[in-house]
């Protein structure tokens, strides 16, 4: 996979690291965070190796060169949704 692109599975896993709660008591401030969505258009670079795994790398669009034809981009969103266990 070209360096610049990061794989799909990355993505996901930094985006369920992000802390599900931001608290700043000096100020009295508590904010949720219950649902992530991200929505971008990507470019995609897709790997097969020898065994036959797929690899998907995707970045947002690098490049924007004014020419009469634009290279087709892929949106893709992602959504992360808070669980607990007992069901809140």
């Amino acid at each position: 996979m070209d360096n610049a692109f990061i794989s799909f599975e990355a993505i996901v896993e930094k985006m369920l690291d992000i802390k599900g709660d931001i608290l700043d008591e000096d100020n009295g401030i508590h904010f949720y965070i219950d649902e992530l969505e991200v929505g971008t258009p990507v470019e995609l670079d897709v790997v097969v190796d020898e065994n036959g795994k797929v690899t998907i790398g995707m970045i947002p669009p690098l490049y924007r060169v004014g020419t009469s034809f634009r290279p087709s981009y892929h949106n893709i969103t992602l959504t992360a949704e808070k669980y607990s266990e007992d069901g809140n």
